[in-house]
């Protein structure tokens, strides 16, 4: 209850300083210490990077509370910026982009405040900020095109060299999903706010379609889980299926914006020699997604 009442507090000073300041595209806007940074964009994706970080703040603790993962996704806002090159090589157009420079040793921006400071008080004007920018960012969109896709996007480090793309429900919902209930899990995923909006969207197509995010990515030769050339993780597979922000964002509170969340593998996609192609790639699949689920063209 407390966080939900600072949330609900956070929405209404978004929405007064996305009317009071002048946010222009292709700017880049950060906090005096330059420690989270938002790049304004001027299409219909916003892409967060939390865990890219590595600054650690002097006399700052570790984060050491129950739970706290303090494993860096290397290479993670690099990623982030050569997807934008990409983007600005090809359309001339840009996505909103928000990364903190701040290790997650010190805070986690992909978890509740609380949790993700451990506590401490000092931390949590860099948690806001993060957070600050997120919802700037969909607001922005929102306002100019209507419907919004989200995107949190990490790295792991599991042996299977393939994309993890999280809409919420767990492994074991994959491996049996012709015999879930669609109606009834919808509302449990991160692209339910577009099947409200888009009665003629369909949960399957989503996930399995040929234009699903997945499917078409595969296609361009990188492997992705769920898709429908590799429909579910195996019993033995480690997969994460989105986390924090990715529910709070594509939440009923925020019912323009849809997404996933985007744990990447790193050889050939964020390490070096990976990510110019890889970046290509993904401008190429999100044009043909935002055709065709967006209805709008780059």
């Amino acid at each position: 209850m407390k966080f939900l009442k600072f949330s609900i507090l956070l929405l209404f000073f978004v929405a007064f300083e996305t009317k009071a300041q002048k946010w222009e595209a292709g700017q880049t806007y950060s906090d005096p210490e330059k420690l989270v940074s938002f790049i304004v964009g001027d299409i219909p994706l916003v892409i967060s990077v939390p865990h890219g970080g590595t600054i650690l703040l002097p006399d700052m603790p570790t984060r050491d509370c129950k739970g706290a993962v303090t494993v860096t996704d290397t290479r993670s806002i690099e990623l982030a910026m050569e997807i934008q090159k990409a983007f600005l090589a090809k359309y001339n157009v840009r996505p909103f982009i928000i990364y903190t420079n701040i290790s997650r040793k010190q805070v986690d921006q992909n978890r509740e405040m609380e949790e993700g400071t451990c506590g401490n008080k000092d931390m949590n004007k860099y948690w806001i900020q993060f957070h600050d920018y997120i919802d700037t960012a969909v607001s922005l969109a929102g306002k100019k095109f209507g419907k919004v896709v989200y995107i949190d996007l990490h790295g792991h480090g599991h042996t299977k060299q393939r994309l993890e793309i999280g809409y919420g429900p767990n492994a074991d919902i994959f491996r049996d999903f012709d015999k879930q209930n669609a109606a009834t899990l919808a509302p449990k995923t991160s692209v339910n706010n577009l099947l409200v909006a888009d009665k003629n969207a369909n949960l399957k197509d989503l996930i399995y379609g040929k234009n699903s995010f997945g499917t078409l990515i595969q296609d361009a030769g990188y492997g992705a889980v769920p898709s429908r050339q590799d429909p579910y993780p195996l019993d033995e597979d480690k997969y994460f299926n989105g986390g924090y922000n990715t529910r709070w964002y594509t939440s009923n509170k925020y019912p323009m914006v849809f997404g996933w969340q985007i744990e990447s593998n790193y050889k050939g996609v964020r390490d070096a020699e990976g990510r110019p192609q890889f970046a290509k790639a993904f401008v190429d699949v999100m044009a043909t997604y935002f055709k065709t689920y967006l209805n709008f063209k780059l």
